[in-house]
């Protein structure tokens, strides 16, 4: 698969249009299949009370991506937006349009029938968009890419607008044996006037190991029940503002999800402190693998539990390492030697570790042997590292909603999914002035004649992605730009707090108000 006049955004491009399935369903005369019988279902009367959530607002904030479609559904199913053929607006750093590597499980050419098949689908952060375009439920994708991010990884030529329609169904390969004969794959058709196309449909294979894919060229009679269409658009910062001028880019009869995601602003990597401080991977991924043995939880309220806990035991290790350093050194016992260090923190810890036994792993015995390999590695740390991992603390590897979930994996060093050294993330640190500039794109971007149904603004702190010193101002900025541009639907009372963020509502850089720095 070629596309000679952009040839990495090309290729992006043409795996949304296989795998994306930002799709309508076409309505052909005497369909009987689900999307089409919705309206008049039993089903469709058990989906709108099932897909309900306890409580969710206009505005919506939650702190990973894939989180959005517990709100995106619910809003159709309260009739907020759309059941199906909704635009989504996603202003964001990344496309988030990865391929879902257990999409067969997911629902497809319908909407999802409960909460159960919703968790089913939100497999990561970055393919949720997929999985929701598959149901339907989006039929136009717009992804406006930040400022930050040009020349990037999907931008190497910096075209400002691209757009791709899309006709996609589904086909079948031979497998290896008797038993998997006919493997179902995804497939589509695409055509553009921005962008050429040697190849006018395709199937992809993904490869997940590497995070690759190749294109295999297929005609399009292979390509089965293409009733389905739809079209992806990826525009820069500059050219969102200049279409939003126009008047006609998004209608006010359109049925919008607002999807913001506040790494928009600007995205770093959480370890560079730690690595700055001394530290090296090995040190970062030996400490994580004790705690990921140690310290277990399954919600947002025992995170923060088990955060307070290991924030403790470093606070009473540094003091006794800082008093080990002293002139006190020589006429104390506990700083003799390494064995009696430990003890000495283990002994003061004590009250702390009792208070806490319900975030542990395993038992008592498990919990002391893990808690003193632990101490262990923190001694053989220096003051400035100790203080920099009270900083970063200890948190899920995952959202709790996520499909993969396991509480017994254990929680981790909170430092995200991103290494500095990391050349799949565009890095881009910011301060107060461009931030400044950044809402005031936004406020342009989003001041056009629809009113949206749902907005969903994602933190993106657990994974990483969003300076954590600079969050609260850029959550802040965002959401003053929503009450300004669209006051009547959007207030204060109307802005719903996931219960799974991060550090609470106040969120994770503020949550131990000592350790700010």
């Amino acid at each position: 698969m070629k596309f000679p006049s952009v040839k990495t955004l090309g290729v992006f491009l043409f795996l949304c249009a296989t795998v994306v399935m930002l799709l309508h369903r076409i309505k052909d005369k005497g369909g009987t299949l689900m999307m089409v019988t919705l309206e008049h279902t039993e089903l469709k009367r058990n989906m709108d009370q099932s897909l309900l959530l306890p409580a969710f607002g206009v505005v919506n904030v939650m702190e990973e991506h894939h989180e959005a479609l517990m709100y995106w559904f619910s809003a159709a199913a309260s009739g907020a937006i759309k059941k199906q053929g909704n635009i989504l607006l996603h202003i964001d750093g990344h496309s988030d349009a990865a391929f879902a590597e257990f999409w067969r499980k997911m629902p497809l050419f319908r909407l999802p029938s409960s909460k159960k098949e919703v968790k089913l689908m939100m497999e990561a952060n970055d393919v949720f968009i997929p999985a929701a375009a598959a149901t339907g439920l989006i039929n136009r994708f717009i992804w406006v890419w930040p400022p930050y991010d040009a020349g990037g990884y999907l931008h190497d030529n910096n075209e400002p607008y691209v757009s791709v329609r899309l006709r996609a169904g589904i086909m079948y390969n031979e497998g290896k044996s008797d038993e998997d004969e006919h493997i179902q794959e995804l497939c589509a058709c695409a055509e553009s006037d921005y962008i050429t196309m040697d190849t006018k449909c395709a199937w992809v294979v993904p490869n997940f190991e590497n995070k690759d894919e190749e294109y295999v060229s297929i005609p399009e009679s292979r390509c089965l029940d293409m009733i389905l269409m739809g079209t992806v658009e990826f525009v820069s910062t500059e050219k969102a503002k200049e279409l939003t001028r126009s008047g006609n880019w998004i209608k006010a009869s359109d049925s919008v999800i607002v999807d913001i995601d506040e790494d928009f602003y600007a995205c770093e990597a959480v370890s560079t402190p730690l690595y700055n401080a001394g530290m090296s991977q090995d040190d970062i991924n030996d400490i994580s693998s004790i705690i990921q043995k140690l310290l277990c939880v399954d919600n947002a309220q025992d995170e923060m539990l088990a955060d307070k806990f290991f924030h403790d035991l470093l606070k009473i290790t540094l003091m006794h390492l800082k008093m080990c350093n002293s002139l006190r050194a020589k006429s104390d016992s506990s700083c003799s030697d390494s064995l009696s260090m430990r003890n000495a923190v283990i002994g003061k810890l004590y009250n702390e570790l009792q208070k806490t036994m319900s975030v542990m792993c395993l038992p008592s015995e498990s919990t002391h042997f893990m808690l003193r390999r632990l101490i262990d590695k923190l001694l053989l740390l220096n003051e400035r590292q100790l203080e920099e991992l009270i900083i970063v603390g200890v948190c899920m590897n995952q959202s709790p909603r996520t499909t993969s979930f396991n509480r017994n994996d254990g929680m981790m060093l909170c430092t995200g999914k991103n290494d500095p050294n990391s050349t799949f993330v565009v890095f881009h640190s910011v301060d107060e002035e461009e931030i400044d500039q950044t809402t005031n794109h936004l406020q342009t971007i989003l001041s056009q004649p629809f009113t949206p149904g749902v907005v969903t603004l994602v933190r993106s702190v657990r994974d990483g992605y969003t300076p954590r010193k600079h969050f609260h101002l850029i959550e802040s900025k965002i959401l003053n730009v929503l009450k300004t541009i669209f006051p009547h639907p959007i207030n204060d009372s109307n802005v719903h707090y996931d219960s799974e963020l991060l550090g609470g509502k106040e969120g994770w850089y503020f949550r131990h108000t000592k350790i700010r720095s």
